[in-house]
């Protein structure tokens, strides 16, 4: 008697009573880690590599997205780039940073049933069972958790991530490529030559620059060139049209209608 009772007090506690583990990040201990889960781990016990991890990563995809750029204007940018431009080929473009961030925002929260179920395989068994809403999320289905590709599922999903961040970055690349070819988009400049006082006659796109040469498409003649840094004395961006201001209106005052005082 004696010992039940102190067993039911001092005991384990039930499985219904144990707090959930709602933590967004992956799990990174026991034998079945996946890829992603080691190299998270590693990237905590070293924060450093973080930031070394997400400026590669950046200058990857910023040169992918180039690459698709330039390509629309028959120009092969691998052949013009140094070693420094591959470095920064990802800073160029604040909406590279902002795909690196939905992309890693995106893996978590796709992942995020799986964590639930490597955390609480209790809870998530008791939800399983009470709605086929709970499911669908936690499903056990060869092609909802990745069994058929031979991957863990956190790594099959950090996979799935990249190839549509890298999609998405072609896209966006094909999509501002196909306005500046159709008018709506880039930069207008002029350009003076070195050794020249006027600028060269018609109005270029700026398509972008490296540290050896500055891009150009040439509107009028439907061609890009790569024209040297060395070459050019300077580009000048057309004026911009001044506002035109509204002219103030004046009220002419009313005569004032009060008795004159004697």
């Amino acid at each position: 008697m004696g010992n039940r009772d102190e067993g039911s007090i001092h005991g384990d506690v039930p499985a219904e009573q144990t707090p959930t583990d709602w933590s967004l990040l992956p799990v990174t201990h026991g034998n079945e880690d996946s890829m992603v889960a080691v190299i998270w781990r590693l990237l905590r016990q070293e924060p450093a590599l973080m930031v070394s991890a997400g400026y590669v990563f950046l200058s990857v995809l910023g040169l992918w997205s180039s690459y698709f750029f330039y390509f629309k204007f028959r120009l092969s940018i691998l052949d013009y780039l140094q070693v420094s431009d591959f470095l920064v080929a990802g800073l160029r473009d604040p909406a590279y940073v902002l795909m690196l961030l939905v992309g890693a925002l995106l893996a978590v929260l796709l992942g995020w049933p799986e964590t639930l179920r490597r955390r609480n395989p209790a809870k998530v068994a008791r939800l399983r069972a009470r709605h086929w809403g709970w499911r669908m999320l936690f499903s056990e289905s060869p092609w909802m958790n990745w069994e058929f590709s031979g991957l863990r599922p956190l790594t099959g999903m950090c996979i799935a991530v990249v190839c549509f961040m890298a999609f998405g970055a072609a896209l966006y690349a094909l999509s501002s490529a196909e306005k500046i070819r159709d008018g709506r988009g880039g930069t207008p400049v002029q350009v003076v030559l070195g050794g020249d006082a006027a600028a060269l006659p018609g109005t270029a796109k700026l398509l972008g620059s490296s540290s050896a040469f500055v891009f150009l498409w040439w509107p009028e003649q439907r061609r890009a060139e790569a024209v040297p840094i060395s070459a050019i004395r300077r580009l000048q961006s057309l004026p911009l049209p001044v506002k035109p201001v509204a002219p103030r209106t004046v009220t002419p005052s009313r005569p004032s209608t009060a008795p004159a005082q004697r």
